[in-house]
C-alpha cells in the first residue's frame, strides 16, 4: 500500500475510534441525568463490551466475505445509525439495544482495521509502523473525550459522534481496497492453554480493560457528583487516555532497560497508588499529573502484556494469542462498569477510585507471582502441513 493510502487509512481509523470513545462518557452522563442510579448506569455501559465479545467469534467468517475495507465501513456506517438513535430516543430499552449494537460495530472496526494495517506495512519496518499505529489508536481514546468536552454533554454530542464517524468513513473509502490477505495458518493451541502459559500477561490486559472501561463511563459521573464542571468532567478522561498513549510510547523507549518482573510489579504499584491519591486532588490543578501517571501505568501495562505474548508465541502462533488478548481485554470492559457502578451505589463516589486501586494491587500482585513461577520457552505454531512455522 502506498504511504499516502496507509496514512489515510490510519487517519480514518483514528476518527472512527475517537467517535466510539467520545460517546462513552456522554452515554453515562445522559443515563444518570435521566434518573438511572449508578448501578444501572454501570450495567448499561457494560453492554457495548458484551456486544463486542459476542461478535468476536464471527469476525473470521465475516472478513473473507466482505473484505477488510468493507468490514470496517460496515462497522462505521452502522455506528452512525446507532449514534442517531441515541440522539433521537430516550427509551432505556432502546438504548440497551443500541449499546449492544455499538459493541458489534466496534468488533467489526477493531478486528478488520488492525488486520488491514498489519498486512499493509512492509516487513522491514513492520514493528515500528504497527507500534505507531497502536499509539495513534491510544491517542484516539484521549481525543474522543476531548472532542466531547468541546461539543458539550448534551444530545448534540451524539450528533458530533455521528459526524466524526462520517468523516472516518470518507477517509476509509479514499484509502482504497486492502492488499490480498495471506492464507491463515491453522490454530492448534486452545485459548485456555495460552492463558495458562502467560497468566501474568493476560491478568495485566484484563485489569487495563476493566480500568479503562470504568474510567471512560463512570469517572465523569463521579466528577460531577464531586462538583466538577461538566466540560471539565469529560476532560478528565481525556487526560487519563493521553497518559495511556504516553505509557505505550514510554514503554517502547524504556522497556528494554528493565526486567519483565520489575516492570509488572512497578507498573502495578503505580496503577494502584494513583487512584488512591486522586480523591485528594480531584477538581484541583494537582489532579492532572495524578491522572497522567495513572494513564501511563495503564498504557505501559497493556504494552507489557502484548510484549510478553510476543516473546512466548512466535510466528503464526502470535495471531491467535492476540485474538485471546482482545477477548480478555473485552471481558474486563464488560465487568468493569457494572462492578464499579455497584461500588458507587454502595460506597459513594469514592467507590470508583478505591475499587480500581484494590483491583490493581490484588490482581497485579497475583500476576507477579505467576510471572515468577511461569514456565520458560518459546512456542511456535505449526502450519497446515504440520511442519514447524
Amino acid at each position: 500500500m502506498q504511504p499516502y493510502r496507509l496514512f489515510t487509512a490510519v487517519a480514518g481509523a483514528f476518527l472512527s475510534a475517537a467517535s466510539f470513545w467520545m460517546s462513552l462518557p456522554l452515554i453515562a452522563v445522559t443515563l444518570r441525568a435521566g434518573g438511572l442510579n449508578n448501578a444501572w448506569v454501570g450495567l448499561m455501559c457494560g453492554l457495548p463490551w458484551l456486544g463486542l465479545l459476542v461478535m468476536s467469534p464471527a469476525i473470521p467468517k465475516i472478513i473473507p466475505h466482505l473484505g477488510l475495507q468493507r468490514t470496517v465501513l460496515t462497522g462505521i456506517l452502522t455506528s452512525i445509525v446507532v449514534f442517531t438513535g441515541f440522539a433521537l430516543s430516550r427509551s432505556v430499552a432502546m438504548w440497551g439495544v443500541l449499546l449492544f449494537l455499538q459493541g458489534v460495530t466496534l468488533a467489526l472496526r477493531w478486528a478488520a482495521m488492525d488486520s488491514w494495517i498489519a498486512g499493509a506495512v512492509p516487513d522491514h519496518s513492520h514493528g515500528r509502523l504497527v507500534g505507531l499505529y497502536e499509539m495513534v489508536a491510544s491517542l484516539s481514546m484521549a481525543a474522543g473525550p476531548a472532542f466531547l468536552a468541546v461539543a458539550g454533554l448534551s444530545s448534540r454530542g451524539f450528533s458530533a459522534c455521528a459526524a466524526t464517524a462520517a468523516m472516518a468513513a470518507i477517509l476509509i473509502l479514499a484509502a482504497g481496497r486492502e492488499p490480498p490477505m495471506p492464507a491463515a495458518a491453522r490454530e492448534h493451541m486452545r485459548p485456555w492453554r495460552m492463558m495458562l502459559l502467560e497468566r501474568g500477561a493476560f491478568i495485566a490486559i484484563f485489569v487495563v480493560g476493566f480500568t479503562e472501561s470504568s474510567n471512560m463511563t463512570l469517572l465523569p459521573v463521579v466528577a460531577l457528583r464531586l462538583g466538577v464542571a461538566p466540560r471539565a468532567a469529560a476532560f478528565l478522561v481525556a487526560v487519563i487516555q493521553a497518559g495511556v498513549a504516553g505509557g505505550a510510547a514510554a514503554f517502547a523507549l524504556l522497556g528494554d532497560w528493565f526486567g519483565r518482573l520489575t516492570l509488572l510489579f512497578g507498573l502495578g504499584l503505580l496503577a494502584g497508588l494513583a487512584p488512591l491519591v486522586l480523591p485528594m486532588f480531584i477538581g484541583r490543578l494537582g489532579c492532572w499529573p495524578v491522572l497522567l501517571g495513572w494513564g501511563l501505568a495503564q498504557g505501559s501495562l497493556f504494552t507489557l502484556g502484548m510484549v510478553l505474548l510476543g516473546a512466548r508465541f512466535r510466528g503464526p502462533a502470535f495471531a491467535p494469542a492476540v485474538a485471546v488478548a482482545m477477548a480478555v481485554y473485552t471481558a474486563g470492559g464488560i465487568f468493569g462498569p457494572p462492578c464499579i457502578g455497584g461500588l458507587l451505589a454502595a460506597a459513594g463516589p469514592y467507590g470508583l477510585t478505591y475499587g480500581l486501586a484494590g483491583l490493581s494491587f490484588i490482581a497485579l500482585s497475583v500476576a507477579s507471582c505467576f510471572e515468577v513461577l511461569r514456565p520458560r520457552g518459546v512456542l511456535l505454531q505449526r502450519d497446515t502441513t504440520g511442519r514447524p512455522a
